[in-house]
C-alpha cells in the first residue's frame, strides 16, 4: 500500500507541474447557482458553489462552501469551506481543514486531517502517509504506510498500516481493528467504551489493495478501481487532451510503426536507466526517467483508454464533448483492464497496448521537433 501511494503521489505532482492552456488558472470569486465543473492547472474556489462541485488539476483550493458533492483529482488539493454532502477525493497532498457534511472517501500519497477537521459521517483513507488530528462522527477506515491517528472517532475503526502510532489526544469511542508490522501494540487511555483487537487478517487484506490485484479480488476492489480509474483519467483528460488529439492523426496509417516506436520505448529507457545509474553525473536523471517510466507501465491503460477514444472520435467524426470522452474512456479502460488479467495472454495484450500507445506519442513528438526545426 505504501508503495502504492507514494506512486501516486509522485505521478499528481508531476501533473500538478504541467503546462495547461490557462497559466493563471481558474478562480471562482461569485456565487455558482448551481452545479459546477472545472478542470485547470490551477483552481481556486472563493465563493459558495450551491450545487455539486467536481474539478481536477494541479493545485485546488476550495475556500468556501459546497452545498452538494466535492469530487475533485489533482497533484495538492485543500479544502477550507463548509462541504454539506460527500467529498470525494484523489491527489498527492490532501488537506481537509473543515467540515464535510457526510461522508469523506480519499486516494492519495499523503492526508492530513487538521484539528479543524469534522466529518459527519464515515471516513474511509487509502495513503501512504495519513494523519488524522480532527473527528470522525461515525466509522473510521484507513489503510496507508504511516499512520498516525491522534483525533476523535465517535464509531468503530479499523486501522491498517505499515508503521501506527496513536497519539496522546487520540480518542475511541467505539471498538478498534486494527494491523500493523510491529503487532500488538498499547493504546493506552484513547479506548473510551470499545476495545481494540489485532487482526492478522487485515493484513492479508491490505496486501489484495497492491496494484496487482486491484480490481480483481472482490466486487468492492471493482469499485475502488472504477473510481480511481475515473479520478486518474479525468485528471490525464483535462491536463493533455490536447496531446491526445493531435497522437491519433495519422494512427490508422502508422499502427506498426507505433507498435514499433513503442516497443524501442519499452525496452531502450531501461537500458538507458541502467547506464544512467552506471556514470555517476547520470544518477538523478535516472532517478527522475525511473519515476517517469514506472509510471508509464503503471497508467499505461489508462492512458490508452483516452488514446483508443479519440481515435474512435476521429474516426467516425464524432463531435464528442469533454465528459463524453471521459466516461468512454473509463469505460475502455474497464474492457482493457479485464483483458490484461488474463493469465500469460495479459500480458502480451499489456505489451501491444503499451507499445501503440506511447509509439504513438513518441512519433507526434518527432514530427513536432521536425516541423520546428524546418521553421
Amino acid at each position: 500500500m505504501k508503495k502504492l501511494t507514494t506512486l501516486c503521489l509522485l505521478l499528481f505532482s508531476i501533473l500538478a507541474f504541467s503546462q495547461s492552456e490557462n497559466k493563471e488558472g481558474i478562480i471562482i470569486n461569485d456565487i455558482q447557482q448551481d452545479d459546477k465543473y472545472l478542470a485547470d492547472e490551477k483552481i481556486q474556489v472563493n465563493a459558495a458553489v450551491q450545487g455539486d462541485l467536481v474539478i481536477a488539476g494541479g493545485n485546488l483550493i476550495v475556500k468556501d462552501s459546497i452545498h452538494g458533492d466535492l469530487i475533485a483529482a489533482g497533484g495538492e488539493l485543500s479544502v477550507e469551506g463548509y462541504v454539506m454532502d460527500d467529498v470525494r477525493i484523489a491527489g498527492g497532498k490532501v488537506t481537509i481543514d473543515s467540515e464535510i457534511g457526510d461522508d469523506l472517501v480519499v486516494f492519495g500519497g499523503e492526508v492530513l486531517l487538521s484539528e479543524n477537521a469534522r466529518i459527519h459521517g464515515q471516513l474511509l483513507c487509502y495513503a501512504g502517509d495519513i494523519t488524522m488530528n480532527g473527528e470522525v462522527m461515525e466509522r473510521l477506515k484507513v489503510r496507508g504506510g504511516d499512520v498516525s491517528i491522534n483525533g476523535t472517532v465517535r464509531g468503530p475503526a479499523k486501522l491498517v498500516g505499515e508503521e501506527l502510532t496513536i497519539g496522546s489526544n487520540a480518542k475511541f469511542h467505539g471498538n478498534v481493528e486494527y494491523w500493523n508490522d510491529d503487532g500488538e501494540m498499547d493504546f493506552q487511555n484513547s479506548l473510551v467504551n470499545g476495545k481494540a483487537q489485532f487482526n492478522e487478517e487485515l493484513s492479508k487484506e491490505n496486501s489484495q489493495s497492491s496494484l496487482t490485484t486491484l480490481g480483481t479480488a472482490s466486487i468492492k476492489l471493482w469499485i475502488f478501481y472504477i473510481l480511481s480509474a475515473f479520478l486518474v483519467i479525468l485528471v490525464l483528460h483535462a491536463l493533455f487532451r490536447n496531446a491526445f488529439s493531435n497522437a491519433v492523426e495519422g494512427l490508422k496509417d502508422n499502427w506498426l510503426k507505433s507498435f514499433g516506436f513503442g516497443l524501442i520505448y519499452l525496452i531502450g529507457i531501461p537500458l538507458l536507466i541502467l547506464l544512467a545509474f552506471l556514470m555517476l553525473i547520470g544518477i538523478p536523471l535516472g532517478l527522475f526517467a525511473t519515476v517517469i517510466f514506472i509510471f508509464s507501465l503503471l497508467f499505461g491503460h489508462l492512458v490508452a483508454s483516452l488514446l483508443v477514444t479519440y481515435y474512435l472520435k476521429e474516426r467516425n467524426g464524432k463531435n464528442w464533448g469533454f465528459w463524453s470522452i471521459t466516461f468512454l474512456a473509463l469505460l475502455i479502460a474497464i474492457v482493457l483492464r479485464l483483458f490484461t488479467i488474463i493469465p500469460y495472454a495479459g500480458v502480451l495484450v499489456s505489451i501491444v497496448i503499451l507499445s501503440i500507445t506511447y509509439g504513438a506519442l513518441t512519433l507526434k513528438v518527432l514530427q513536432s521537433k521536425k516541423q520546428l526545426a524546418k521553421t
